[in-house]
């Protein structure tokens, strides 16, 4: 996304437990791997810069592009539509715009946008960081052993790798280990975007106090019942639907076609039928892996984990 890097091969997403790799040529996937990281090495950057290096030794990509994205705490996304306009005239737009609306100066800032026609002009979502938290987020993956050579933002990663083609405002929830993303899409530009710090990781610790085995919490996150999450599943809804009545004030929209559910999370289908009840919205957990030719099938059933990487894949291709 962000302009100062060249195109590369592999999507590679570092979430807040595990990282995950992508390589696309095409339709055909070239690599798909994963790496779960326990918290410990995951706060703490050395042990995470070997875990790093000694997984990228072994799916042999030390030394490789790779795309990365940067997480929703360091990144400001926004969309804004303007009037029809000549492209020269627009990126001194959006340069204005970027401007007016950052929360720092902009010359501590990197940023790039994306621009689409609209009836009535122009849809822009533009993506901007800090240059230095880009830098510091990026050290690990350097240090590792790979090249990094673009940073691109999750939202945008995310409409590159799920069906977001519907009429209508969608919601797009990536649940992940410790944070939760609630994105809401509409005409595949981001209208909102918001991180919570929650994830599967508060489900475990439920489990584990009400003295649940390792054994049976891997269950209960992989296959349900919803009725044994309840009690965290209720947290994320809270904060989705602060975040929907946020959107039905500033946007004046009231109507959403579908909720889609992508990350970890996801995977277990008692979490889709429980947020179905609750929302009254459509809930989807469509496979980022569809319509992809790959070679280990073992890994397809967990393709709501790889929205980010084949996001970030398909951003390089």
């Amino acid at each position: 996304m962000f302009g100062l890097f060249r195109p590369a091969p592999l999507g590679v997403d570092l979430g807040t437990g595990s990282v995950k790799v992508i390589g696309l040529n095409g339709k055909k996937i070239s690599l798909a791997a994963f790496m779960d990281i326990p918290f410990s090495d995951r706060e703490d950057e050395a042990l995470l810069i070997s875990r790093l290096k000694n997984f990228f030794k072994e799916i042999n990509i030390d030394g490789k592009d790779a795309v990365v994205h940067i997480p929703g705490h360091l990144s400001f996304v926004r969309t804004i539509n303007l009037p029809p306009m000549p492209k020269g005239e627009l990126k001194e737009a959006v340069k204005w715009e970027v401007k007016r609306q950052l929360p720092y100066l902009q010359g501590e800032a990197v940023y790039d946008y994306i621009a689409a026609p609209a009836a009535d002009g122009i849809v822009v979502t533009f993506a901007s960081a800090e240059r230095k938290n880009i830098q510091q987020y990026i050290s690990p993956f350097k240090e590792a052993g790979l090249k990094v050579v673009a940073v691109d933002v999750n939202p945008l990663c995310l409409i590159r790798a799920l069906p977001l083609h519907g009429a209508g405002n969608i919601i797009v929830l990536d649940i992940g280990a410790r944070s939760m993303e609630i994105d809401i899409m509409r005409s595949e530009s981001v209208r909102l975007t918001r991180t919570v710090d929650m994830g599967g990781e508060q489900i475990k610790n439920q489990l584990i106090s009400e003295g649940f085995s390792e054994g049976e919490i891997d269950d209960i996150m992989m296959n349900g019942p919803a009725e044994r999450m309840k009690e965290v599943l209720n947290q994320f809804l809270r904060e989705i639907f602060l975040s929907i009545d946020y959107y039905k004030a500033t946007f004046k929209e009231k109507v959403f076609s579908e909720v889609i559910l992508t990350g970890g999370v996801a995977i277990n289908h008692a979490v889709r039928d429980y947020f179905s009840q609750m929302i009254d919205i459509p809930v989807g957990v469509p496979n980022p892996f569809d319509n992809l030719i790959m070679k280990d099938e073992s890994l397809r059933p967990l393709g709501p984990r790889f929205s980010v990487a084949i996001g970030l894949a398909k951003r390089a291709s």
